[in-house]
């Protein structure tokens, strides 16, 4: 059985979204396909979904104070299935608004709410909103977990980002973003930085704008070849494919009583 899903247009270009995770399937525009989707992806609500946007929410990877009791990375709604809540279509415009059905999990933080609103303009838009209607401050960490396509990760540089790093894969932290920003190895790299927009290039001249709002932190991901062999929802050679540049709070945000936090990204 698939999963269902909502198909957004603007003359040419268009967007698909599942349900299940409030999940951005595939955005083409100007005939080109802009995400990646694993081929081995499942789609039938047994897995979160392989590439594509994941949403994590309220909790991006394992930042959670009790994740080595509970081991659920990445949050609680990229799992579930969303209801739509609003919907747009104008002679310019295509949006809509989704929200989690199940929110009465144990780890869910009493009183935080979230949509996602995804708008299709010339441009891709996907806003995570955040609210907080207790009387409870909360931390908060999320991130929108793009996979954007690359005809090949060796031949791709990413321009925008600056300044200090952790890198993941051994913890330790690095004052400088690398210049010129390429790849080649596993890559898994929390930069804190606001940037407001990075530029995904390769050398076939596939090339991604990428604006970023309401984060303190750009996630760049890639698992080259060990990694993704290791992956069941992944083809041994896709990671050449794809790479990661998610818009993140991974700084130890509180979201006050009464707040409402916006995180977005744009695709051009």
């Amino acid at each position: 059985m698939s999963i269902p899903t909502i198909l957004l247009q603007n003359q040419d270009d268009c967007a698909e979204i599942a349900l299940f995770g409030a999940h951005v399937l595939s955005y083409i525009k100007g005939g080109r396909e802009r995400l990646f989707v694993s081929e081995s992806a499942k789609l039938d609500g047994s897995r979160p979904i392989r590439g594509g946007i994941p949403v994590c929410w309220p909790w991006f990877g394992q930042l959670h104070p009790e994740i080595k009791e509970h081991g659920i990375a990445h949050g609680l709604v990229r799992n579930q299935t969303w209801q739509v809540t609003a919907q747009i279509q104008t002679d310019s415009t295509s949006s809509v608004t989704l929200e989690p059905t199940e929110t009465e999990h144990a780890l869910w933080p009493k009183g935080l709410h979230c949509q996602v609103k995804i708008t299709l303009t010339d441009k891709l838009k996907i806003e995570l909103i955040t609210h907080n209607s207790s009387h409870i401050p909360y931390p908060l960490s999320a991130a929108l977990h793009t996979y954007f396509t690359v005809s090949d990760i060796s031949t791709t540089n990413i321009s925008g980002i600056t300044g200090a790093f952790t890198n993941n894969l051994d913890n330790s932290q690095h004052k400088t973003t690398p210049k010129p920003y390429v790849f080649v190895e596993e890559t898994d790299r929390i930069h804190q930085s606001k940037t407001p927009c990075t530029i995904i290039e390769t050398d076939n001249g596939m090339l991604h704008t990428v604006e970023h709002q309401g984060h303190d932190s750009l996630v760049v991901w890639n698992p080259w070849q060990d990694k993704a062999c290791s992956l069941v929802d992944m083809k041994d050679t896709e990671y050449q494919n794809f790479v990661c540049v998610e818009t993140a709070l991974t700084q130890g945000y509180i979201i006050q009583p009464g707040q409402t936090q916006n995180l977005v990204q744009v695709i051009r």
